[in-house]
């Protein structure tokens, strides 16, 4: 039996289009429970009224530490954006807006020279002291990384710092009153 270049092409070509289909989805119902979407949305944070005084801590301070230099004035805006998570004197810094105490940061001009940002993430840290059940006031310390997000698309991580927070209960939930570097 003689196999010709026709009959090879047929079986070949025959091949390609079962094998096509293989790898299709013909279902009509959603199988994966969550589809994707490229809208861009906004994540909210956590609302304020919601969160217990360690996710207060957590929330407020990756607000406070991330910056918009080339859009930000000054470090001052951070914390207004954070201001639905702060009390007391920290508040009325924020309402007041008041930038001659802010401290500029050593890059702030070169970050904004070059249009990066810098977005901080914090975690619960163990150095934390045990607070008494039902207090009003803890003490929280928070670690918190810092990365620059450079307009290139590369990034740089910063050292992780410490921070010892203080939160307070309120009517109204619980709030950041006060922080501190720590290393």
């Amino acid at each position: 039996m003689r196999i010709t270049r026709v009959s090879v092409a047929a079986v070949c070509t025959a091949a390609a289009v079962a094998l096509a289909g293989c790898g299709s989805d013909t279902t009509t119902g959603d199988q994966h429970g969550h589809q994707g979407s490229d809208a861009h949305e906004v994540i909210e944070p956590l609302s304020p009224q919601q969160i217990d005084a360690d996710d207060t801590a957590i929330t407020a301070m990756g607000m406070i530490l991330s910056w918009q230099p080339a859009i930000d004035d000054s470090k001052t805006d951070a914390l207004i954006r954070a201001t639905p998570y702060l009390g007391g004197d920290l508040l009325a810094v924020a309402e007041s807006g008041s930038r001659a105490d802010v401290r500029p940061d050593a890059d702030w001009q070169q970050w904004a020279a070059a249009k990066d940002a810098v977005t901080a993430v914090c975690a619960h840290s163990d150095t934390t002291p045990v607070a008494p059940a039902g207090m009003r006031t803890v003490v929280i310390d928070v670690i918190c990384t810092q990365t620059v997000l450079h307009a290139s698309g590369q990034t740089t991580r910063l050292t992780p710092q410490l921070w010892r927070t203080t939160i307070t209960r309120t009517d109204d939930g619980w709030r950041l009153t006060d922080y501190r570097f720590q290393q």
